[in-house]
């Protein structure tokens, strides 16, 4: 992937990937990952859409940064990307954690007009078991074991995470970048943005939102279950629930050509409705 990079206000330069042309697509990574993840997605939404594909700072290409490794921060760091490329009426898709970076964004910069549509990829409202909320996929002890780990030996832990992200064991050679792709990260960085964003609470959130939401996920899911999906559907104002059976948490990659094509079916059915930004 070719790599161009922006400048934040504090210095930190952000890698993304820009194809194609007409109506703005930003993609959106999870937690420790990177654009990469979506490197059989890009050029196939590329023949209809203006693809950008972002890394968070901290991650993937981007540059690490001492502070800002919250989901606080990567939206501030998405206002500042999509004003100063200009960007109106954009479709975020958002695949784990990019998910919250969108809420959280649609919450900073309420009634802005930048982001019109989401595709939620493998994401519920929080990560976090808790009263009221069994989706998620740890709970606060887990939570405390997982940093805890990530300071002790960061490698094993994205070793492991790279054999639960699919429904199927992916080959040596993608486990292998899988696992490159997460050591971009400082251990530090990994700790921090972990413990962030696996406390976020979207549900409130989620239960205002109008602007037109298509969730995907699949059926094998090892780290959200598909209840959480059924539960966005069904809570969203203005969304709907498609479940891949062959795909774990990663059905963008697992099914991408299917994933490809709903997608980009589902966007330029966009340009027939109006859109609403609240």
């Amino acid at each position: 992937m070719t790599t161009k990079h922006h400048r934040l206000p504090d210095g930190t330069r952000l890698a993304y990937t820009e194809a194609g042309a007409g109506r703005a697509v930003v993609l959106l990574h999870g937690v420790l990952g990177s654009r990469r993840f979506y490197e059989r997605n890009i050029d196939a939404l590329a023949q209809r859409f203006h693809v950008f594909a972002l890394d968070f700072r901290g991650h993937g290409d981007s540059s690490d940064s001492q502070g800002g490794n919250t989901v606080a921060q990567y939206a501030r760091d998405l206002e500042h990307f999509l004003s100063s490329h200009g960007l109106e009426d954009a479709v975020a898709v958002g695949w784990s954690m990019g998910n919250f970076v969108i809420w959280e964004y649609l919450t900073q910069a309420a009634g802005s007009s930048r982001i019109a549509a989401q595709i939620c990829v493998s994401q519920g409202p929080m990560d976090l078991k808790a009263d009221g909320w069994e989706h998620g996929f740890t709970d606060r002890h887990g939570l405390r074991d997982m940093i805890r780990s990530a300071q002790d030996d960061y490698r094993a832990v994205c070793a492991e995470v790279a054999t639960i992200f699919t429904k199927e064991l992916p080959s040596e050679a993608d486990q292998a970048w899988m696992v490159e792709e997460e050591l971009k990260l400082l251990p530090n960085t990994a700790a921090c943005i972990l413990a962030d964003q696996t406390q976020r609470d979207y549900r409130a959130v989620l239960a205002d939102l109008t602007l037109p939401i298509l969730a995907v996920w699949g059926s094998d899911e090892k780290c959200l279950p598909v209840a959480a999906g059924v539960w966005l559907a069904e809570t969203a104002k203005n969304a709907e629930l498609v479940v891949f059976e062959d795909s774990g948490h990663m059905p963008m990659w697992e099914e991408a050509d299917r994933f490809n094509r709903l997608a980009s079916d589902w966007i330029a059915a966009l340009d027939r409705q109006v859109p609403d930004r609240s």
